[in-house]
């Protein structure tokens, strides 16, 4: 990885991350242009790449809100939304090979 740690930043997000976790860190990578949270205690350090351009109080954010314990409650949200863009789905072909019948 090309890049660097980012040890402090204007806003504290840093030191914030810290104190979630103290493994955590934040790492600009200069190949993508990209922040990047890593866990040290992790063994594959990469946690989340961060869709901001600037750390601010979104990251914060962002980190808390994928965090490991909230893993199954993500993944119950990503479920209920695939199941109703599929069934919209299904509405949309039934409507339309109704419309078909009928025209």
């Amino acid at each position: 990885m090309i890049g660097r740690v980012i040890e402090d930043d204007m806003f504290g997000v840093c030191r914030r991350l810290k104190s979630i976790d103290d493994g955590y860190f934040v790492f600009l990578n200069y190949k993508t242009g990209r922040f990047e949270v890593h866990n040290s205690k992790d063994a594959h350090t990469l946690c989340l790449v961060l869709p901001y351009d600037t750390l601010d109080e979104r990251t914060v954010r962002k980190v808390l809100y994928t965090r490991a314990e909230r893993a199954r409650e993500i993944a119950e949200r990503i479920e209920r939304e695939n199941a109703k863009f599929e069934a919209a789905q299904i509405r949309a072909a039934v409507d339309k090979a109704l419309a078909k019948i009928g025209g």
